[in-house]
């Protein structure tokens, strides 16, 4: 019996992930081809890219592999793509043959919430590729006790990086190299794909120097990711970690164009995020009020935030390449929002305190732990007393 994978997804754009994904499928699973399915118009996705060029960017990265074929069956279906009408498709055209539907870890995560479940369990194998620190045994287990999934676990993780990532490191002008072949690179340069938002990156970048921008680059990312995360406006969130550093390097001869005056009220570490509540509305035209006080307290924090301020303050001290002494504080923001940003606070206040001597802490800084301190021992007496 011939064993046929068949892998899904919006590829936008397709990476060397999914390649190193589809490959290893192949390998480990031993099977004889690998259909690759971008999806025409996804069920649970918005704002992708034109289905045809996702088609044509899949045809350039994988094309001509051994084994691998590009199908356009779903990007030709008027209609939203579900997986299960696919997976009919295949299994009438190959009745003869076993099917793996080859997915991320991420994706196992929402298996049940796709149409059909348990029919798609019953029409083929899925191949799970796990994803870089992801722990998904609690969604395998779910899946095969509910609907009789069976589930085999690709060995290696692919490459750690994202579509949306790549869509955005394109926004900031940044090297994708080494993410996509040279012929997807290309076909995106010539469609000019993924600069909408280039303009404003463009902008923000002339007031950073190039690891600045890299860290606000991944401020926004993450910031993003947690917004999503926390039901919170995604474009605000994008638009106040964009600007959160813009007054990082305005030298002090320059503060009297904005209406700024320091008087010894803000420490230096900090005076970028007061003085930058002023840039973005001089500069960049904000009005939001909530955008403008996300960049003002971004460094201090205050008591009573909102979640985007908290948002943007998290964003700023758990971003990748902060480094790995963060990860606890990564973990703890993931898992449990309000605990994670007390300890970022916390973590943030001890920093500070070591750097500039307690007594130079900024006073909202102080104010801030002390308000969220409470905040938290009243929410622990509250389960206590629930229980």
């Amino acid at each position: 019996m011939r064993k046929i994978g068949l892998y899904g997804g919006t590829f936008d754009p397709p990476h060397l992930g999914h390649t190193e994904m589809l490959l290893q499928a192949k390998k480990q699973l031993d099977l004889d081809m690998v259909i690759v399915l971008p999806c025409g118009d996804p069920v649970h996705k918005s704002g992708v890219t034109n289905k045809q060029q996702r088609y044509e960017m899949c045809k350039t990265a994988f094309s001509g592999a051994d084994g691998i074929f590009v199908s356009d069956y779903e990007v030709e279906k008027p209609e939203k793509s579900y997986s299960l009408y696919t997976l009919r498709h295949f299994a009438e055209i190959y009745a003869d043959s076993e099917l793996y539907f080859i997915i991320g870890s991420d994706s196992l995560e929402d298996f049940s919430k796709w149409y059909k479940p348990e029919e798609i369990s019953q029409l083929c194998t899925l191949a799970i590729a796990p994803r870089a620190n992801h722990k998904f045994h609690k969604a395998k287990e779910f899946a095969e006790k509910t609907y009789g999934a069976n589930i085999v676990v690709l060995k290696d993780e692919p490459l750690n990086i994202s579509s949306t990532e790549l869509r955005y490191l394109v926004q900031f002008g940044l090297d994708i190299d080494g993410y996509v072949t040279p012929e997807v690179k290309e076909y995106i340069d010539k469609k000019g794909l993924y600069r909408d938002l280039n303009e404003i990156c463009e902008k923000v970048r002339g007031y950073l120097n190039h690891g600045r921008y890299l860290h606000t680059f991944y401020t926004t990312l993450e910031g993003m990711k947690l917004a999503k995360m926390l039901g919170v406006d995604v474009k605000k969130a994008f638009c106040a970690c964009l600007l959160h550093d813009v007054a990082k390097y305005i030298g002090q001869n320059d503060w009297f164009n904005y209406g700024f005056v320091n008087n010894g009220e803000y420490p230096p570490p900090v005076v970028h995020a007061f003085l930058g509540a002023l840039v973005v509305q001089k500069d960049f035209g904000i009005a939001d009020k909530e955008i403008i006080n996300a960049i003002k307290y971004h460094t201090t924090g205050r008591p009573n935030m909102s979640r985007l301020e908290q948002i943007v303050y998290v964003a700023d001290i758990i971003e990748i390449t902060r480094g790995s002494n963060l990860d606890e504080a990564r973990k703890k923001v993931y898992a449990n929002f309000d605990e994670g940003f007390l300890l970022c606070l916390k973590s943030s206040y001890n920093y500070a305190a070591r750097r500039i001597g307690v007594e130079n802490v900024h006073k909202l800084t102080k104010d801030a732990i002390k308000f969220y301190r409470k905040l938290a021992r009243e929410k622990n007496e509250k389960r206590k007393i629930d229980q």
